[in-house]
């Protein structure tokens, strides 16, 4: 394992003890007895702990530098989703699954909570209580994730209970956060369509399930514009932002930050795969290119009401070439 995930992975570790960036830093000036730069820098991984420092840290937060030295890296990476028939592999990927799960909980708890989604799929954290397009994008990940002669058609395809039950906690609480700004590539609705009708025309969704993929894709619009009209889901008091990106959008990410906890990011590759950072800089420039974003998106949330049934209307059209 190399040296670099080690240390990500004691990062980790701290900061699920202690998310309050603060905090962490006030227990480790404590520990160590080192100023509060000298710690600022080990957390930025400007300056390595030294073996003493990690020996310390680890009997103080109960860490065991024994599963670390012998886990696998992947741990460090979340959301790899079912990557490897390995029993012990799947629950690890489960577990950092529903680790996020509760660090959402937690943000949507706080009066502070903000949740920002760059897109160019639909957006993850509405589609998620629709269970024909959750289950067209887990088909779609395992389509590329297995060997050809592995490959299961989407009417083959079942969602674990487990996963359909973080899907649901995940939905439930995104729900509850105080904010939330969602920006969509332009694109999303035909990239989908476009999808669904390859994976029709090669046999792997048959004629019947296509259907009832057209079906949950219409209320998911009706949804999305319901959303936009009143600019909140369920709670008047949480704000929910909805724009649609006026130039493409190439990666897909999530921003998250509360007063309660530390701010962390969400960078997805592969359809469910992601990268979770903590890392300042990476978070700066997050929060840069999302307000630089913004100036190059229409808003469709509350204003703009011919804007908005516009462009819902037209989504409508779009679904119906299935």
């Amino acid at each position: 394992m190399k040296y670099e995930l080690l240390y990500q992975d004691l990062l980790n570790q701290l900061r699920n003890q202690i998310p309050q960036n603060s905090k962490l830093i006030a227990k480790l000036i404590d520990i160590l007895s080192l100023e509060k730069m000298a710690v600022y820098r080990r957390l930025r991984q400007e300056v390595p702990f030294t073996f003493k420092e990690i020996i310390t840290i680890a009997k103080e937060f109960n860490i065991s530098l024994d599963n670390m030295l012998s886990a696998d890296a992947r741990a460090t990476h979340p959301f790899r989703l079912q990557s490897t028939k390995e029993e012990s592999c799947v629950e690890i990927d489960y577990k950092l699954l529903e680790d996020c799960v509760k660090t959402i909980k937690k943000v949507a708890s706080n009066q502070q909570g903000k949740i920002s989604l760059i897109t160019n799929l639909l957006p993850q954290s509405l589609f998620t209580g629709f269970n024909f397009i959750l289950r067209f994008y887990y088909f779609k990940w395992q389509y590329y994730s297995v060997p050809a002669d592995q490959t299961k058609s989407y009417h083959e395809i079942l969602l674990p209970d487990r996963l359909i039950q973080i899907a649901k906690d995940t939905f439930a609480n995104l729900k509850n956060i105080k904010t939330g700004c969602y920006i969509i590539d332009n694109q999303v609705f035909q990239k989908f369509i476009n999808d669904v009708t390859y994976f029709n025309s090669i046999r792997l969704i048959n004629n019947e399930d296509l259907l009832l993929i057209k079906k949950e894709l219409l209320l998911f619009i009706d949804y999305m514009e319901e959303i936009a009209i009143k600019g909140f889901v369920d709670n008047p008091l949480n704000e929910v932002f909805i724009y649609i990106s006026d130039t493409s959008i190439d990666t897909s990410y999530c921003y998250i930050e509360s007063s309660s906890s530390c701010r962390f990011a969400l960078i997805w590759s592969f359809i469910f795969n992601s990268v979770l950072t903590f890392e300042e800089e990476t978070l700066e420039m997050m929060r840069h290119w999302i307000r630089s974003k913004i100036r190059t998106s229409t808003l469709l949330s509350v204003t703009s009401g011919k804007t908005r049934t516009q462009y819902f209307d037209f989504q409508r059209k779009i679904a119906e070439q299935l």
